[in-house]
């Protein structure tokens, strides 16, 4: 029941799981504490092992993982209400459903702490949702991140002396306090960038074709990684620099730009200079929580400068887009398609 237990417990991360496998799960989650905390661990272990870490932190990631399989075969054997599906402890639909938005809160949940592999540190998951004002973020350290909505941050509770590392997957602006001995990393996807002190916004949603960031103050390093997780390039970036990453192609783009305008979105304004539709609309889809659909390839590529604010109605944005009516557009439920007009 080993593999079982393991297999299903996975499940549950993926949140692809079925009732009966639910019911399996809730019988070995109530059973202990210890079966709990032992959940939140392998959550942990689970969550790291999705992000590109370099080798030596893989390792580390994966023998934390096999650790705690360890673990989970000696709760296995103690729990014998999870041995087979026939002794299960019965529960009914309400302790289901009570599970169930349980662990949906682990995923979702604003504010969230859990244990590491060796329980030394806490860690914080911090969400938000579309239409969201930025959230404002205060580390460890005396750094400051804004939050934008539709994001994710995660971070220690108290960072490790010699080394400052986040993980985000959406859009934030960083204050980061100066310490010589301790970078600053912050991890997302296929880049990770490093500072010692400084001021810079970060776009980077892992679903999004592209990631931008924008240096405001001071010195970052930016190193992008290909497919294999390998090492690609690595950008050194001034103040009033922008560098986009297609993270499709591994194409990489350094502008100077007003670097204050455009991480204006904290006091609610987005600008955009000479930059790709599909960028902008990714922006609005964010915001918004909509999905906007282009057809063609060159209407994704090509280039549009402008602004607009978080109180104008994602309609209003979309006919200004459509100022020269190169496009007829459909609005279906939370779903709008630019189709060009021929």
């Amino acid at each position: 029941m080993k593999n079982e237990l393991e297999i299903i417990i996975v499940r549950v991360l993926q949140k692809d799981v079925t009732e009966e496998e639910m019911r399996i799960f809730s019988s070995w989650f109530y059973a202990s504490e210890e079966n709990k905390n032992l959940f939140f661990q392998m959550k942990q272990i689970f969550d790291n092992r999705k992000e590109n870490l370099p080798a030596d932190e893989r390792f580390d990631v994966d023998a934390g993982w096999n650790r705690l399989r360890k673990k989970l075969h000696e709760s296995a054997v103690q729990n014998k209400s999870v041995a087979a599906p026939k002794t299960i402890l019965r529960l009914n639909r309400w302790m289901i459903a009570v599970a169930a938005v349980f662990i949906g809160l682990i995923a979702v949940g604003s504010i969230l702490f859990y244990a590491k592999t060796n329980q030394s540190d806490l860690w914080v998951e911090v969400r938000t949702e579309f239409r969201d004002e930025p959230k404002l973020i205060e580390l460890h350290d005396g750094s400051t991140v804004q939050l934008n909505a539709s994001s994710v941050l995660k971070y220690p509770k108290k960072f490790k002396k010699n080394q400052r590392e986040v993980y985000l997957d959406g859009e934030a602006l960083f204050d980061v306090v100066k310490a010589e001995k301790s970078p600053f990393l912050v991890r997302g996807g296929k880049q990770v960038i490093r500072v010692l002190g400084t001021r810079f916004s970060v776009m980077n949603y892992s679903e999004d074709v592209y990631s931008v960031t924008t240096l405001i103050s001071g010195k970052v390093s930016l190193e992008t990684f290909d497919e294999d997780n390998n090492p690609d390039q690595r950008i050194v970036m001034n103040p009033d620099q922008q560098l986009r990453f297609n993270k499709h192609t591994g194409q990489v783009t350094l502008n100077d730009v007003d670097a204050a305008e455009a991480a204006s979105w904290v006091n609610g304004t987005y600008a955009f200079y000479n930059e790709p539709l599909e960028l902008i609309t990714e922006r609005l889809e964010k915001y918004y929580g909509v999905n906007i659909v282009i057809p063609d390839e060159f209407s994704r590529n090509e280039k549009y400068t402008g602004k607009f604010t978080s109180k104008q109605q994602i309609a209003e944005i979309i006919k200004i887009i459509n100022f020269e009516d190169q496009f007829h557009t459909h609005f279906r439920g939370d779903t709008i398609v630019l189709q060009r007009n021929n």
